[in-house]
């Protein structure tokens, strides 16, 4: 088998039909697994509770459009080859432009769980105003867009060993440049400091 090619750290998935593929959890999933070290389908199988058919059938979906390749073959006992898979980046963002629209509200449901887990530490520091829904949805398709930005400077980073410590600053850069943003700046800023400066 040949050798492949070293991964790269960050891509930015433009494909609408790949785009597709990765809105849905299980494939989802299977890359962030992947991500930590190659997998076989039976040991992803086991890790996710599901059939070694419904495993194949997402890895061959993913395989097609290359965003998990190959990357050795083992040989059983019984002479069964076993496929080791890895995927092609360390971190995958998706194009809010391309975004089909039958699948953006995955994405943006994604984005408001990653918020509202950054959020209750916001809170527990007092680092943060009062959200409301609507602040947040409207907030999820904002750093969508500014997760694009921040993952086109890192296209030529070497991929990290842990592949989460990337996907950690790349989401830490992107808040970052929210909260220089007007309309979000006052979100971001500390309740008691806000309190201070307006007398209360």
């Amino acid at each position: 088998m040949k050798a492949t090619k070293p991964k790269n750290a960050v891509c930015i998935v433009k494909n609408q039909e790949t785009i597709r593929l990765l809105a849905d959890f299980t494939r989802a999933e299977l890359i962030r697994l992947l991500s930590k070290h190659p997998m076989t389908e039976k040991q992803l199988s086991d890790e996710l509770g599901i059939t070694k058919a419904a495993v194949g059938y997402h890895l061959h979906l993913l395989l097609n459009v290359g965003l998990i390749e190959i990357t050795k073959l083992e040989a059983e006992k019984h002479g069964i080859i076993q496929k080791y898979y890895a995927p092609t980046a360390s971190l995958f963002i998706v194009d809010i432009d391309n975004i089909p629209k039958d699948v953006k509200r995955f994405f943006i449901h994604t984005q408001i769980e990653h918020l509202r887990g950054m959020f209750i530490v916001f809170r527990l520091h007092r680092h943060i105003s009062e959200v409301s829904s609507e602040k947040l949805e409207k907030l999820a398709t904002v750093l969508l867009t500014q997760l694009k930005e921040i993952a086109q400077k890192h296209l030529n980073d070497d991929s990290p060993k842990d592949p989460e410590s990337l996907r950690v600053k790349i989401y830490s850069e992107a808040v970052a440049k929210l909260t220089e943003q007007k309309e979000w700046r006052n979100l971001f800023r500390n309740k008691n400091n806000h309190k201070e400066q307006h007398g209360a």
